[in-house]
């Protein structure tokens, strides 16, 4: 401690500076003091010098709480070296590449010698020869990061790490190597569980990743490069983050941090101050060039274990399935169609047959809210409706035409391919069917021909067996009915209530072109 204090008076102007970046302990010095003091132009009274002396504990404590974190998240950290398999071999257009790249055989460039017709032929043995290696070539070793979970062996791991993978083997802190098996893997959410056969093992405890806010200090472990438990701190620079460019997860919740994290953490373990897992390291920010940029992202420890507890039970997860598309809420669509904010997710499309379907959800409808829960977004939306049990009976709370309208849905099971099954079984816009057409209100930005001021309904399909379907085609735009001004769905409907079926209908058409034409429905005939 003499030591300490002797450096201090010879070297005070350093330990200020450092001290005055902890502005929080310094509550009885003045800002003013401390630059001065920085610089040199004043001298601090014995008893200034002995009050910071008094606040270095508080600032070593900070040091004591990273290092005990290190220490008890060191045994629970395993580092995964994985070999073999399909994933890394390289695909036909990326063979294409190589050897375009490596045989200089562009468009435009002249390779055979014209005077030499064997050359082209070398040339093409030599193309096959490569092809045949590049196809053959085994896939280069990887490795990766892992949290266990459990003293039976289960380790949270990270999908890209293990997928298609033939060789794992897990090396934990004391060196010791085992073989691991897949229990369960889950690529929506990038998330593994891998088992080994081990005695003596150090599960960390999981903590609530909802706690955590921006500015929270934060500790990752991980086996970067190779250099196995390499710790490194940050803090949350921000929670929640979705729709990250150049990350293939479905199901995207991020914390995002600065803690440096590099390839060969994906899979450690995001910890807090009181050595909890609150998120699995997993993407990075770069320039291109894979090396941490000051941000990287960890999904949250909550959906975590949703996801690790199904893997470790079934294999696989089951999640909820509504069967709509979901649309973000637009500023401009609070005014389109008449909601108190820009709260919920729109309905863009409906799968036909789905339980959305069977419950009565509509085009142009918006989902405030779930079970009670507000809808903020349309992948928090994403998020609470994949969480929900199959057979589950949920409470919507659906806004249409203005009004709002309590749903109760029994949620499914969501299909394999999301993607397909939404592209071949959807209803695309609300039928009409007096009039035999889908229809659908017209967004800002849905259609490039209209301007953001154009109000009115988007033909979206005629039915061509309807007797009354009339002579309109898509991506038209209807904008009256007979005497009654369009702009939304509801509009339409709510004007042919008002013509008696013995009335002609006359439909106002706005053209793509900006032409606008009148179309002329014939009342039926009684026989």
């Amino acid at each position: 401690m003499d030591v300490l204090r002797s450096g201090l008076r010879a070297r005070w102007p350093v330990v200020a500076a450092l001290v005055w970046v902890w502005s929080g302990l310094l509550s009885g010095i003045s800002a003013e003091r401390l630059l001065a003091a920085e610089r040199g132009r004043d001298q601090p009274a014995s008893e200034d010098l002995a009050q910071l002396q008094a606040q270095l504990p508080d600032v070593q404590s900070i040091s004591r709480a990273f290092k005990l974190v290190a220490k008890i998240a060191r045994p629970g950290v395993v580092h995964i070296r994985v070999s073999g398999g399909e994933r890394g071999a390289m695909s036909e257009d990326e063979i294409e590449e190589y050897l375009r790249e490596r045989l200089k055989d562009r468009p435009n460039e002249e390779q055979s010698d014209p005077n030499d017709p064997e050359s082209g032929k070398k040339r093409e043995d030599l193309r096959e020869q490569m092809r045949r290696w590049l196809q053959r070539m085994q896939p280069p070793p990887g490795a990766g990061s892992g949290i266990i979970l459990d003293t039976a062996g289960h380790i949270l791991t990270n999908n890209h790490v293990v997928a298609g993978r033939n060789d794992i083997t897990v090396i934990l802190h004391d060196e010791r190597e085992f073989p691991a098996k897949v229990v369960g893997t889950d690529p929506k959410t990038d998330l593994a569980v891998v088992k080994i056969d081990a005695p003596d093992l150090h599960p960390l405890k999981l903590g609530n990743s909802d706690e955590m806010e921006v500015g929270d200090w934060v500790i990752a472990v991980g086996s970067p490069f190779g250099l196995q438990h390499t710790v490194t701190h940050g803090i949350v620079s921000a929670v929640g983050r979705a729709d990250i460019m150049g990350v293939g997860i479905d199901y995207q919740n991020f914390i995002q941090t600065d803690a440096a994290i590099n390839p060969g953490n994906s899979g450690g373990p995001l910890l807090n101050l009181r050595g909890e897992v609150v998120g699995v390291n997993t993407a990075i920010a770069t320039h291109g060039d894979g090396v941490n940029a000051g941000i990287a992202f960890a999904i949250p420890s909550n959906m975590a274990l949703r996801v690790a507890e199904q893997l470790k039970t079934n294999g696989s997860v089951t999640r909820g399935y509504l069967g709509i598309v979901p649309l973000a809420v637009e500023k401009t669509d609070v005014e389109i169609f008449g909601l108190p904010s820009a709260g919920g997710i729109l309905v863009g499309d409906v799968v036909r047959k789905s339980p959305a379907d069977h419950a009565g959800l509509q085009v142009d409808d918006v989902v405030v809210s779930i079970n009670e829960v507000e809808i903020a977004g349309r992948e928090q939306f994403r998020r609470l409706v994949a969480d929900l049990r199959p057979d589950e009976r949920v409470r919507l709370r659906v806004i249409r035409d203005g009004r709002e309208t309590p749903l109760t849905v029994r949620i499914g099971v969501q299909p394999e391919d999301l993607r397909r099954t939404a592209a071949v079984s959807t209803q695309l816009g609300r039928a009409i069917a007096r009039l035999g057409l889908r229809v659908r209100t017209l967004r800002v930005g849905m259609l490039p021909a209209f301007d953001e001021h154009a109000r009115g309904v988007v033909v979206v399909e005629r039915d061509e067996e309807s007797k009354n379907a009339p002579d309109v085609t898509p991506r038209e735009l209807v904008v009256g009915c007979n005497e009654y001004p369009v702009k939304t769905v509801h509009d339409l409907e709510e004007a042919l209530t008002h013509i008696p079926k013995s009335r002609e209908i006359v439909l106002k058409i706005q053209e793509p072109t900006g032409d606008m034409k009148l179309v002329r429905i014939k009342p039926r005939s009684r026989r």
